[in-house]
């Protein structure tokens, strides 16, 4: 029998082309913010998928910058830290 480096499974490629972009984002949001230890970079976990099913078309990074500030219901995900205006409050 032939031996073959083909020992693993086939990678797939959609996904790592959604990590890759995903990451892109997340660092670009990070290289923003000017209290980069105030930032939670595992909210992209759960944040990443949403904006790149939507946007995956688009520049990570300048999608980064248009957004930069307004992560909505994703805030306290990435600042989990920090008290953030909730809806209910005016002043927000």
């Amino acid at each position: 029998m032939p031996q073959t480096d083909d020992t693993g499974p086939a990678p797939n490629h959609a996904l790592t082309e959604a990590l890759a972009w995903i990451s892109k984002f997340a660092h670009a949001w990070k290289a923003i913010e000017p209290a980069p230890m105030s930032l939670n970079i595992d909210g992209f976990i759960i944040w990443g998928p949403v904006l790149y099913e939507k946007h995956n078309g688009e520049d990570p990074v300048l999608l980064a910058q248009q957004l930069f500030g307004k992560p909505g219901p994703y805030a306290k995900y990435l600042y989990p830290a920090r008290k953030l205006p909730s809806a209910a409050d005016p002043a927000s």
